[in-house]
């Protein structure tokens, strides 16, 4: 996939979520009425419906300040297939309702498989860079935990639920594998985290030097850092790390938008993964699990 202009990559995200918040909110709303009879059912799917509306209509208005230029450039954009793995339950499920072939169950896992997906940590990053823009970006990070919460209540509640979860691999997840995310921004620490959490056990730290604490503190198969941030930057942090452990040097992922031929001199000399910002999610999140596989036995899906 071609990378988008730089300035188009924040409107690549916004307009794909708007699209995807617009097809769940009329998936569900054509599914509380096919399930009318189920009262307690159909009410529920109509709060989704109006839930994903509300989303919509949030982006419809991020669309418009982006114009104004009040968002700060995107350190991802969404790749093709991404975008097709999290549209396919929808699409899937539209399908079997006009056909008149969905079942209660096969919806509840349609749902589980939807919504425990990367489509709502991607809005929550989204909504992360947004977050100066007004109060109503922080309300709706607070509002999509308590969507969660309740989805996944009423999942567990349901035959089969716990299975379903886990198969999302949201709940009770077998870590076989430790991350370490360096990273000052906020929104990009959590959206990396969120690519990586259903398969690995996720540490954070807000720059260098809170980064070779945990490092001194423990073994990490994968160490993502970026490179310009506040105390310690993430060079010589890495120069740090390797005092504390030779081979550390395998285990590094540089994210970084520096420019400085210093900074690519060095990721050459030293023959360390960098992937600049911005880069697509799927490139970002294939680098992790390579140097996760080579760092130790085990997988990381």
């Amino acid at each position: 996939m071609k990378e988008p202009e730089k300035n188009a990559m924040v409107c690549n995200i916004v307009d794909w979520l708007r699209g995807v918040e617009e097809r769940a909110a009329l998936f569900y709303a054509e599914a509380a009425a096919a399930f009318a009879e189920d009262l307690e059912f159909s009410a529920f799917l109509s709060r989704l419906a109006k839930e994903e509306d509300d989303h919509f209509k949030l982006l419809n208005q991020a669309a418009t300040q982006i114009t104004q230029g009040a968002i700060a450039d995107s350190c991802f954009w969404v790749d093709e297939n991404l975008q097709q793995n999290a549209e396919a339950p929808f699409v899937r499920g539209r399908s079997l309702l006009k056909d008149n072939q969905l079942s209660k169950a096969a919806l509840i896992g349609i749902i589980a498989e939807a919504e425990f997906s990367e489509w709502n940590d991607i809005f929550l990053y989204a909504i992360g860079t947004l977050r100066k823009c007004g109060r109503e970006y922080q309300e709706a990070a607070a509002e999509l935990d308590r969507h969660r919460l309740e989805l996944e209540q009423f999942i567990l509640s349901s035959p089969g639920g716990e299975a379903l979860l886990a198969k999302t691999g949201r709940m009770h997840p077998v870590w076989t594998k430790c991350i370490l995310i360096v990273e000052d921004e906020p929104a990009v620490a959590n959206l990396i985290k969120a690519l990586v959490s259903s398969h690995a056990e996720v540490v954070l730290a807000k720059d260098g030097a809170e980064g070779i604490a945990r490092i001194r503190e423990r073994y990490f198969d994968v160490i993502v850092s970026d490179v310009e941030m506040p105390k310690i930057n993430g060079i010589d942090m890495y120069q740090q790390a390797l005092t504390i452990d030779a081979n550390l040097n395998k285990h590094f992922v540089f994210f970084t938008g520096t420019r400085k031929p210093q900074h690519h001199r060095f990721f050459q000399s030293e023959n360390v993964i960098m992937l600049p910002k911005p880069t697509s999610l799927d490139r970002l999140r294939k680098a992790i699990k390579e140097v996760a596989e080579s760092a130790r036995p085990g997988t990381l899906n």
